[in-house]
């Protein structure tokens, strides 16, 4: 048998292994993420830049044409592998309610529509385009929203035409044919004006 080693007093705490170095120590961690950080802020910049850019001055035209319009301006094609068309498409909030049937919210959108499609022509050089979208929202409280989309398509003659959220048209509903009092009828028409 061995004797006890009288050099080291029996009352002594055995000495603790050092810990392994770790492979993450904090500095690393905080530099990769402020070089994460930097990564991700080039990234939007460059998607910023050659995708949204070069519609910053129809973008800006819209907003000094209709303040609080809010609008987003946004352009290419859905699938360009497939050869899909080519849309502009732009979302702006409007003051007036874009689903409305009166006669002076109809003719409101109608003139929004036309100075959009103004300003597309003066602001934009996109010669591959073949669609605008036109999308106009009116926010009514926190979650209501009403909206209406449009598209025209830039054939000479084309006129504007609702579409529906998947792109499709969607066919105008037939107003009803106003209604006329027959001669043969007892009652006699009122001179005041409907309601």
């Amino acid at each position: 048998m061995s004797e006890p080693d009288s050099s080291v007093p029996a009352t002594a705490v055995p000495e603790k292994p050092l810990p392994a170095r770790r492979f993450l120590n904090g500095r690393l961690v905080v530099a990769a993420m402020f070089l994460m950080g930097f990564g991700a802020t080039g990234l939007l910049y460059t998607y910023w830049t050659l995708h949204l850019m070069p519609f910053m001055p129809l973008q800006e035209a819209i907003v000094a044409e209709f303040p609080g319009s809010a609008p987003r301006v946004d352009g290419g094609q859905r699938k360009s592998h497939k050869q899909t068309p080519t849309i502009l498409r732009i979302v702006m909030k409007s003051k007036v309610d874009p689903t409305s049937t009166d006669a002076d919210s109809l003719e409101a959108m109608k003139s929004l529509r036309a100075r959009v499609a103004e300003l597309v022509e003066a602001k934009v050089d996109f010669p591959g385009m073949d669609f605008i979208e036109l999308h106009v929202y009116k926010l009514l409280q926190e979650k209501e929203i009403r909206e209406k989309s449009h598209r025209l398509d830039l054939k000479p003659g084309s006129e504007w035409y609702e579409i529906n959220e998947k792109g499709d048209s969607v066919t105008p509903v037939a107003s009803p044919a106003p209604a006329t009092i027959e001669a043969s009828s007892s009652v006699a028409p009122s001179s005041e004006p409907a309601p």
